[in-house]
């Protein structure tokens, strides 16, 4: 078996589901800055009460070996974003996908990231993030 990535660090397109389909498939770009087995970063996703805005958040989390946890806290959206989200996963595909849940409350769900390898599909990914409903 071969080891984790040294590092976690760039850009990554994700998407998170609601429990039961309850909600919309949602798209997201994460960018993460990983020193040691922290890591920080931000999200940008559309804002489901807003339509045609995006919602802002920062990340803090941990990686272990091929686990990794952060928490997802909003700085820039509507109401209803109040509360700090945790997500759970694990890293495969040689480090370029992590898959795993998140929880909120008395709620959760499902969530996938792919690392993005083109400065083109940052672009084209942004542009989808804030106009998608």
């Amino acid at each position: 078996m071969a080891s984790a990535p040294e590092n976690i660090s760039g850009q990554w397109d994700g998407q998170f589901t609601y429990p039961a389909g309850d909600g919309p498939v949602t798209p997201f770009l994460a960018t993460i800055t990983q020193r040691g087995t922290s890591f920080t970063g931000t999200i940008m996703e559309p804002d489901l009460y807003l339509s045609g805005n995006a919602a802002e958040a920062t990340l803090v989390g941990v990686i272990a070996g091929y686990a990794v946890d952060f928490t997802k806290t909003y700085r820039k959206a509507a109401m209803g974003y109040e509360n700090p989200v945790d997500y759970v996963g694990q890293l495969t595909d040689k480090g370029e996908r992590i898959t795993g849940v998140w929880s909120l409350l008395d709620m959760n769900g499902t969530f996938e990231m792919t690392r993005q390898r083109s400065a083109k599909a940052k672009v084209e990914r942004k542009e989808a993030v804030t106009t998608k409903r």
